[in-house]
């Protein structure tokens, strides 16, 4: 049997979490690795776990920019210069998050296969990278758009022992079979981080399995 990184009964809430990173490192633990990033919001501690390999073994997939520029609908530059803190967002047809396949975020046929480890360009050696680049700039601000969870229930072992995050730091449509349930349009994950000198590094992430191509609902939908 699959288990998720938490359960799929816990309760969560898409939003914004916006503060500074402290630490991050890989967690190879469990059906499902994630690289996790520890952030001070506020004096609120937060985890936020950006996948390296699916729950189900899917390729992941991923477009990142270090001098990414689109503001997008959520208004980056506002948020990222803003209160530290988590703030719900909205998901849905009128809804206030971030869509791949709606919002011209990035080029969406760029996105690369991200190997789950090995030597090269895997998740973890680009997010470490960032933290190496994080930690010699005080002044660098991290926003993470996903899944706030707060339940401490997961049995996934933890890089980082708390129960308190963000998750589902992906593309957030186009499932099918035991994930078609988490479908949704103006809901999906990303990470961001702007550096003191104005430049922000962006990431988004998806699943090989997952279609481009949805309805209102973020299930897939056929080509006419």
């Amino acid at each position: 049997m699959i288990e998720r990184f938490r359960p799929a009964a816990s309760k969560y809430v898409y939003g914004a979490l916006v503060g500074h990173i402290t630490d991050g490192k890989e967690n190879p633990n469990g059906n499902s690795p994630h690289y996790e990033i520890l952030v001070d919001a506020a004096g609120t501690p937060y985890r936020i776990a950006v996948n390296i390999r699916s729950v189900e073994g899917s390729e992941v997939l991923a477009y990142s920019d270090s001098q990414y520029s689109n503001d997008t609908k959520l208004g980056l530059s506002q948020r990222l210069s803003g209160t530290h803190g988590f703030t719900p967002l909205a998901t849905g047809k009128n809804g206030q998050g971030l869509d791949y396949l709606r919002d011209d975020l990035f080029p969406l046929d760029e996105m690369k296969p991200v190997p789950p480890d090995g030597k090269g360009g895997t998740m973890s050696t680009l997010l470490d990278a960032q933290i190496q680049r994080v930690k010699n700039d005080a002044q660098a601000v991290v926003l993470a758009i996903g899944d706030k969870f707060d339940d401490y229930a997961t049995r996934e072992p933890l890089a980082f022992s708390l129960g308190r995050g963000v998750h589902d730091i992906h593309m957030m449509q186009g499932n099918s079979g035991s994930f078609a349930d988490d479908n949704r349009i103006n809901g999906d994950g990303a990470l961001f981080i702007r550096f003191s000198g104005g430049e922000t590094f962006a990431l988004f992430v998806r699943f090989a399995t997952q279609a481009t191509l949805t309805d209102d609902n973020g299930n897939p939908a056929k080509r006419n």
